[in-house]
């Protein structure tokens, strides 16, 4: 026997079986092209969504891939944590990076200037490789001369 899990929203006016009879039928998603950017169709139902800034949690938002446009997140924590702040920061940022509007009410200017950032591509971070390669290690000055791991270490082997 198996089961399905069944997604059936609740409110207070609607019966019972008028709510399974409307969400058996197929929903079928808006053909209009989405112009706001950062914001994509839901793989499961094709409901607009957008990225919470973490992709765990847009995984576990209900096979949506993100926050569908219109709903809230509530957050609540045990403890001393600062888990909820730290997905604030991360839902700011990736509308600051999607160049949507982001208005943040009650917090400090060094807030927004604390948000995670793009990292660049690795050959722009290091800026210093003719530096670099002048240098040498120190500490494992005597290493230089083994060459490679494992090397010649086979073929200088003679056979018995």
């Amino acid at each position: 026997m198996s089961f399905r899990k069944r997604n059936i929203g609740l409110s207070a006016g609607v019966d019972r079986a008028s709510a399974l009879n409307s969400t058996a039928q197929p929903q079928q998603a808006a053909a209009a092209p989405e112009t706001n950017p950062g914001i994509r169709p839901s793989p499961d139902d094709g409901r607009p969504t957008t990225s919470t800034g973490s992709r765990s949690l847009d995984n576990l938002l209900a096979g949506h891939g993100g926050l569908p446009i219109g709903k809230t997140l509530l957050i609540e924590e045990n403890g001393t944590t600062d888990f909820a702040g730290a997905l604030l920061r991360y839902y700011a940022a990736e509308g600051v990076v999607q160049d949507q509007k982001v208005h943040v009410v009650g917090m400090p200017e060094q807030w927004g200037r604390s948000l995670p950032g793009l990292i660049g591509p690795a050959d722009v971070a290091d800026e210093k490789p003719a530096k670099r390669k002048g240098e040498r290690m120190k500490i494992a000055w005597r290493y230089e001369r083994l060459g490679e791991f494992g090397a010649g270490v086979a073929g200088s082997r003679g056979k018995p």
